[in-house]
């Protein structure tokens, strides 16, 4: 009995584990033993960056871009330091700065009518790699769609937000996972576009 009572402790400790293992997982692997060293950097602004979704209601996509940034990029790279870039501040060889995060939300109808089916959101960084040489190149990290299927920010709506940090956490690992590839190839893609090409800089 006392056996069967530990081995049904430790399934549960393993079961718990897993499920938060799994609660953020992280698709970037470095392939190699020896991490590259980095010096990350977010444009000053960056913390303030908020999506107005309502008179009175705002969401810090700027926030979740950094706590992504920090976290993600300190499992994949050995992390020198973390700070703050004003714009006119000479780039910094050997670093990866954010300097843009932007959400693209939606709201799909059925055909013909006002009935809601469900909403979208996608999410897109742009960050800049500056290589020890001083060449600077510039990553977009894109998310695929997410749905939720209440409209977003109605009193009923409870996955919204979450859906968005989500969103934006998706994008911060294709971007680092381009960067990471970058490192171990030499290619990079040159291709890339923000959503909206007026807010560029």
């Amino acid at each position: 009995m006392k056996t069967q009572v530990l081995f049904l402790l430790s399934t549960l400790f393993l079961f718990v584990s897993c499920q938060r293992n799994y609660k953020n997982p992280s698709s970037i692997s470095n392939q190699n033993q020896t991490k590259t060293s980095f010096t990350l950097q977010y444009e000053i602004d960056l913390p303030s960056k908020v999506l107005k979704v309502g008179p009175n209601l705002e969401i810090s996509i700027g926030k979740f871009a950094l706590n992504s940034f920090n976290t993600i990029a300190s499992q994949v790279f050995n992390v020198s330091s973390y700070k703050a870039r004003n714009e006119n501040d000479p780039l910094e060889p050997g670093s990866i700065v954010l300097r843009k995060v932007q959400v693209h939300r939606s709201m799909v109808f059925e055909e013909g009518t006002t009935k809601f089916q469900h909403a979208t959101f996608a999410s897109i960084v742009e960050f800049l790699l500056v290589k020890e040489s001083g060449e600077s190149f510039r990553i977009l990290g894109h998310s695929e769609l997410m749905k939720t299927n209440t409209i977003p920010f109605s009193p009923n709506d409870r996955e919204s937000e979450e859906t968005i940090e989500n969103s934006i956490r998706s994008a911060i690992e294709v971007g680092l996972k381009k960067i990471l590839e970058t490192k171990e190839n030499g290619t990079l893609e040159t291709n890339q576009v923000m959503f909206q090409k007026g807010n560029q800089k």
